[in-house]
């Protein structure tokens, strides 16, 4: 069916709410949108380098705010963000405020600014409530309650002072296992990239002598099932010999962490916000972790943000995936996404199985095909595996991704660098 030039013109006034939008390319802005929509980060990020006279300044900050922070820029994406409500505010629609406003309070998240992010979500709730769906209201509401409950909390700090080894090994689940210390206290505790907060058990917790805040926050889980937790602050907490302040931590029932049927019991997690702060991690084929001083840069930038989890960029075959980074995950993952875009391909190569799959919450059986010599590369390196699984089964953390990369990828090679201030992941 051939829609008329004139009603996709006012769509796309209506959806992007700029009155100086007669100065746009709106092709070029429909395409932009779709990319943001997508979360393709990369191909947004090279458009806009050829943005000069194809976009009104509002639309170009606008999408720029997006991308710095994708790209581990905070202040700049903060800076585009207090321009546009600043100087441009008066001609942007109430969806477009509130995008910003979430844009500015993930920036805050980012630099451990509970307070500052707190204040964004009650502005969310409580003037742009109407926009929110019962789902998206729950969200929001959840968020406030956890930030607001640390509010008071100083933002981590990390005092690094020399390249630093942590003592650190794979256990026989092929989790990386790092040693932490608080207080008189030493374990070892799962490196995972893959958890968006730092997570410990409740007897654990107390056991340290964390502070714990009472609160009933809600979690997902890489499984999908959603956890009541409580929050926990370490004034101090030793990685190898790396002091943090002020960490937060997720405090779970320890059934949650218990996995009687294999064993298995953990005692706690680092997540995604202390790793981000070390700057760059070097993770050698037998689990040790070094942790240099200066981190190196590289012309190489294939991996972004999505909030408080990492995503890379890889290439197989004809294809260019986007997978999320979960060192905390025994195996890589394709997704329905993938699954759907490949649907004939994988039904015709691939087995058909029931696995199981364990996270925070229990054990889940999942459905799924599976594929055998799947090529791929990622950064300067290029190697098979053997045989990866396609759910088909969509889970919320890989909804807009192609999969997610664990440890079976990262094992492949002699050692993996991952490097947030220049944002790439390559291997030797």
């Amino acid at each position: 069916m051939k829609i008329k030039t004139n009603l996709i013109i006012l769509i796309v006034i209506i959806s992007i709410g700029c009155s100086n939008i007669s100065k746009n390319d709106i092709v070029f802005d429909n395409q932009l949108s779709e990319l943001l929509e997508n979360k393709n980060f990369f191909v947004l990020r090279e458009k806009l380098k050829n943005a000069e006279n194809k976009l009104s300044r509002d639309r170009q900050l606008y999408y720029e705010a997006y991308c710095a922070q994708a790209f581990n820029e905070m202040q700049k994406s903060n800076e585009n963000v207090n321009i546009l409500l600043k100087k441009y505010k008066s001609q942007l629609n109430d969806t477009i405020i509130s995008e910003l406003l979430t844009i500015k309070s993930n920036n805050f998240i980012h630099r451990y600014q509970y307070k500052d992010a707190t204040e964004i979500y009650k502005t969310i709730i409580e003037k742009y409530n109407h926009l929110l769906d019962s789902s998206k209201m729950e969200d929001y509401q959840n968020m406030l309650h956890l930030f607001e409950t640390i509010a008071s909390v100083e933002p981590q700090m990390i005092h690094k002072e020399k390249d630093t080894e942590i003592p650190s090994y794979r256990n026989q689940y092929n989790h990386l296992m790092s040693t932490v210390k608080c207080g008189k206290i030493q374990d070892e505790f799962i490196f995972d990239t893959g958890a968006e907060l730092s997570t410990i058990s409740s007897s654990f917790a107390k056991k340290m002598g964390l502070k714990i805040y009472e609160s009933d926050v809600k979690v997902g889980s890489s499984t999908s099932i959603t956890v009541q937790t409580k929050l926990a602050v370490a004034d101090s907490l030793y990685v190898g010999d790396i002091l943090f302040e002020n960490v937060v931590f997720l405090v779970l029932p320890d059934e949650h962490l218990s996995f009687p049927s294999i064993n298995y019991e953990i005692h706690g997690i680092i997540g995604f916000p202390v790793i981000h702060q070390m700057g760059e991690i070097r993770i050698r084929k037998d689990g040790t972790l070094k942790v240099p001083f200066a981190p190196q840069s590289k012309q190489l930038e294939n991996m972004f943000l999505d909030g408080l989890r990492p995503v890379v960029q890889l290439f197989s075959d004809n294809d260019t995936l986007l997978l999320t980074f979960d060192t905390g995950a025994n195996k890589s993952e394709l997704s329905k996404r993938y699954y759907e875009a490949h649907k004939d391909e994988v039904e015709r190569n691939g087995k058909l199985q029931t696995a199981q799959q364990g996270g925070a919450g229990g054990i889940i059986d999942i459905e799924g095909y599976v594929l055998k010599n799947f090529s791929y590369t990622i950064g300067t390196r290029s190697n098979v595996l053997p045989e990866i699984r396609v759910l088909l089964e969509e889970f919320e953390f890989t909804k807009h991704y192609d999969g997610n990369l664990g440890q079976d990828v990262f094992t492949q090679f002699n050692e993996m660098t991952l490097n947030f201030n220049h944002m790439f992941i390559d291997f030797e």
